[in-house]
């Protein structure tokens, strides 16, 4: 796996925001079995490249489960909390996926609320099988914390184009824990990021079924319904808008909605109304879901978030 991509997504704030071993970078590029990289690399319209330039190559088989490892022990139990009209969906837990939870320094931060979820795509190849997505997962994950210098890999669930839901960023899938997904935007937010390029892809109903039943769970913890909208303020200059610009975001929305990208590529994002719909079907409980204001969060943080 080695780099290119669709810009920043670090938090901002938080221990995952500055520091040494920060490394900005494009987005990884699965490549499957390699013994050797060729890359051209030239500026935009024949600028100067950055200083310090380098090509990361990242071998996720490394953490690979275990072969004999019961399917039981690669899913994610269903989760206590909030009752909500939408099933929580089949899981693959990190241990399930081959997560070296050794590489990850800090415990996670926590957040209020969850009030939207960001779809995107992890762009590079659509050349993967179904039998090799846990490695691609392992491959970001791998290449955001050793080669960008982030804690855990920014994205809280990952969908491959069969449909199977992993998940991602550590520390619950039901908390609202902060990821590194929509720079500006990071915060009382989830994300859902589809394992492929779907500016050439178009995605399959089984694609379309795991996006619209995660976000429906997750925000029918918060009895948010997903096809209404929210406002929220960015907490950060970004491209697209100013630190404390209001937006008007649906409650599933994509990265570019959020972010200047083209994320989550012209395809899936022409999805989105329908993911909407779905989404709702499969959560009929929810509030009416268009707000300036948060529900009741069912979970708060028992103890401080760690700062460094």
């Amino acid at each position: 796996m080695a780099g290119a991509g669709h810009g920043r997504t670090h938090p901002e704030s938080g221990p995952e925001h500055s520091g040494p071993r920060l490394r900005a970078g494009t987005q990884p590029l699965w490549t499957g079995p390699s013994d050797g990289v060729q890359a051209r690399v030239t500026g935009a319209g024949g600028g100067r490249l950055p200083d310090g330039l380098r090509v990361e190559l990242v071998d996720p088989q490394g953490g690979a489960p275990l072969a004999g490892e019961p399917k039981a022990a690669r899913t994610v139990a269903a989760a206590a909390g909030r009752p909500t009209a939408a099933t929580q969906p089949e899981i693959t837990s990190r241990a399930g996926w081959g997560a070296d939870e050794s590489l990850v320094a800090d415990p996670p931060t926590y957040m209020t609320d969850t009030k939207a979820v960001f779809v995107h795509h992890t762009a590079g190849t659509n050349d993967y099988t179904c039998a090799e997505s846990a490695s691609v997962v392992r491959g970001i994950f791998l290449y955001h914390v050793q080669s960008e210098g982030w804690n855990d890999i920014g994205y809280h669930f990952l969908v491959d184009k069969c449909g199977t839901v992993f998940e991602g960023r550590a520390g619950g899938i039901d908390k609202p824990v902060q990821g590194a997904h929509t720079y500006g935007f990071n915060t009382d937010t989830s994300s859902i990021s589809v394992l492929g390029n779907y500016n050439t892809a178009t995605s399959t109903p089984a694609v379309r079924q795991a996006i619209a039943q995660v976000a429906a769970w997750k925000l029918g913890l918060y009895g948010i319904n997903p096809s209404g909208t929210v406002v929220l303020a960015a907490a950060a200059d970004n491209g697209k808008l100013t630190a404390g610009q209001k937006a008007t975001l649906g409650r599933i929305s994509g990265h570019r909605d959020g972010f200047p990208t083209e994320c989550p590529g012209d395809n899936l994002y022409a999805d989105l109304s329908a993911l909407r719909t779905l989404a709702s079907a499969a959560n009929t409980s929810g509030t009416d879901g268009t707000s300036t204001a948060t529900a009741t969060p069912t979970w708060r943080p028992e103890c401080p978030t760690p700062t460094r």
